[in-house]
């Protein structure tokens, strides 16, 4: 059911209930309200959906045309067949297989995607609108009290009571996609959903364009005279714990969910070396980080194999830039600084750069003195044997800004 026919919906439930015809005033708000709808909500939406299949199309024609001129029968074939599904307004497949050339899923996932962030604009619009019209509902109903209209003032209370949080739809699945484009997943033990990849420069830009007084030292870094993180892709460096919060905060408001930073023990799980640690009363990062084991996010090895491209460490292209710092002899990542999110393989959960590019602030406090917040995971420029564990543990004030300290952030409802 689209969003029109269930404002429909909802206004013509109400002559099945007691009385034949409603009150006038309840008929006027639910016309102002169907009209909104419409007007907020299912125009924009359907709009951005009609603009992203006719870009869709395009896509798949050129990527056609391409596969044609080399010859690639099976790729013609699936991508005509995606045409014909956007033609038909028949969705795509939920999931890709095997025989899925690869060309059509690159261009299915940008799909995907497009289309999450306008589902997810379209549940915003339509939350935005539900405050109100349950207020004026409310005060409906006080008004037809005051003026001794009770059977009427009954009806609009039961017509309000009715509709609950059903008025807000929700959407169930494993994997979501916010309003900025940033993707989720579960990962097992933790209840929330983890952000796949740390918080880029246009996740925190968009952010710190609304928000008035927001530090700007994010927006230019550098570390000898050479910038660090210029593009819109790579991690956003040099926040604050205070900073991280506060975008923490912004999203939140703005999407009517619940982010933050993850918990020590949520991104141990995400990387996998609960079992290893010790979670008893008491303990806290600095503990764990002093027992940390051997034992790294690629594997076992160190340094990591030359041929391996794991993450973006303290590497020979570092040195070329950086001299006088410490390198981890034998290994290159091709990245001096930052690198785009996403640039290396992800872990078997789907979680990218939980080892190198920037240190990541997670929610709790170092230690039992609480005078500082605690960083996971290292950065670009950290090559040694005991940073590069996936069980130590960095920390630094909570006001402390660095240009290689980023974040990522977590979701703690599993919708939509």
């Amino acid at each position: 059911m689209n969003y029109r026919s269930r404002a429909v919906v909802l206004l013509v439930a109400f002559v099945t209930n007691v009385y034949a015809v409603p009150p006038p005033e309840l008929t006027a708000l639910q016309q102002q309200y169907e009209f909104l709808v419409a007007e907020r909500v299912t125009t924009p939406y359907d709009t951005g959906i009609e603009a992203l299949n006719a870009k869709f199309l395009v896509a798949l024609t050129n990527s056609g045309d391409e596969a044609k001129k080399a010859g690639k029968l099976p790729e013609v074939l699936a991508l005509e067949e995606d045409k014909k599904r956007i033609s038909s307004k028949m969705p795509l497949p939920e999931k890709d297989d095997e025989t899925t050339p690869e060309t059509v899923k690159k261009l299915r996932n940008v799909f995907r995607t497009e289309s999450a962030r306008i589902a997810l604009q379209r549940t915003a619009a339509f939350a935005a609108l539900v405050p109100a019209y349950m207020a004026k509902l409310k005060a409906l109903e006080s008004t037809l009290t005051k003026g001794d209209r009770l059977a009427e003032a009954k009806e609009v209370m039961e017509y309000r009571e009715g509709l609950g949080t059903a008025v807000v739809p929700t959407f169930v699945g494993k994997e979501f996609t916010n309003t900025l484009g940033m993707k989720f997943v579960p990962v097992k033990g933790a209840d929330v959903l983890f952000c796949i990849h740390e918080t880029r420069r246009q996740d925190y830009a968009a952010y710190a364009n609304e928000t008035t007084g927001a530090d700007s030292s994010w927006k230019s870094q550098e570390r000898d005279g050479i910038p660090i993180s210029v593009k819109d892709d790579e991690p956003v460096v040099s926040v604050s714990w205070d900073d991280a919060q506060a975008f923490c905060l912004w999203l939140s408001n703005k999407e009517g969910r619940k982010y933050r930073l993850p918990t020590d023990k949520e991104w141990s799980l995400a990387v996998g070396i609960v079992p290893q640690e010790k979670w008893s009363q008491g303990a806290t990062p600095q503990s764990r980080a002093a027992e940390a084991k051997e034992e790294f996010p690629w594997s076992a090895d160190y340094p990591p194999k030359t041929k391996d491209k794991v993450g973006n460490y303290g590497d020979s292209a570092w040195k070329e830039k950086f001299p006088k710092w410490p390198v981890l002899e034998g290994y290159s990542d091709s990245f001096p600084t930052t690198a785009p999110v996403m640039s290396f393989k992800p872990n078997k959960i789907g979680l990218y750069d939980l080892g190198g590019n920037v240190w990541e602030w997670v929610e709790d406090w170092y230690n039992v003195q609480q005078t500082e917040r605690t960083l996971r995971g290292c950065a670009f420029d950290n090559s040694s044997r005991n940073d590069l564990r996936s069980g130590w543990r960095h920390h630094y004030g909570p006001a402390i800004r660095r240009s290689n300290i980023g974040f990522r952030v977590v979701l703690e409802e599993k919708a939509p």
